[in-house]
């Protein structure tokens, strides 16, 4: 895909829904050009624009992405996944795919764990946004008031964790032994929000 095309996408998947303005600032071009690569983007089912009406001055557009587009972001072996934890649930209940997932994420911070030892909380937040963005999460953080927000804006396991929840409660308890920190969900993908966000504090 051209290059100007994929950093609309990845905008709007990080941004969520966002005007013409709002693109052309994000990406660093003029909104004239912007406008041209989201008419192909329309045109190619990728995008849409609803029309929004504000008390005072001209009504103008809002762009967000469509399933389509979704699509395009990394999520891989959802079928696979999915009839695996479903035949387990069949044959041995929910209770052992809990804990199978359970035991995924402490496996999964095992393999990472020469990436997090003798870290800072800080450092270990940073190591692990740049472990889920290698794993297509999309990850970022920051410093607030409460302590640190780290966000996801693309779940690799989107249509799993639509049918097995339990994933979300495997990634929670990854993210809490990774950090080695509080963890609170203030955003979730699966909901109304555009990323999965939890506050971090320190233990």
């Amino acid at each position: 895909m051209q290059r100007t095309r994929w950093q609309i996408l990845e905008t709007l998947k990080t941004r969520g829904p966002s005007t013409l303005d709002e693109l052309a600032k994000s990406i660093g071009l003029v909104a004239p050009t912007v406008r041209v690569h989201l008419s192909v983007l329309q045109r190619d089912d990728l995008v849409t624009a609803d029309e929004v009406r504000g008390r005072v001055g001209r009504p103008h557009f809002v762009y967000a992405l469509t399933e389509r587009a979704l699509e395009l972001f990394p999520r891989r072996y959802d079928k696979l996944a999915c009839s695996i934890l479903d035949e387990i649930r069949r044959s041995e209940g929910d209770a052992r795919v809990a804990e199978l997932t359970t035991r995924i994420a402490e496996r999964w911070v095992a393999d990472h764990a020469s990436r997090l030892s003798g870290k800072t909380l800080e450092e270990r937040i940073a190591a692990v946004a740049a472990i889920r963005r290698e794993e297509g999460a999309m990850a970022e953080w920051s410093r607030t008031d409460e302590g640190y927000l780290f966000r996801q804006f693309n779940c690799p396991s989107y249509k799993v964790a639509l049918s097995h929840p339990e994933l979300c409660t495997a990634e929670e308890h990854f993210l809490r032994l990774a950090l080695q920190a509080e963890l609170r969900r203030v955003g979730s993908a699966l909901g109304d929000g555009n990323a999965c966000a939890f506050i971090v504090k320190e233990s």
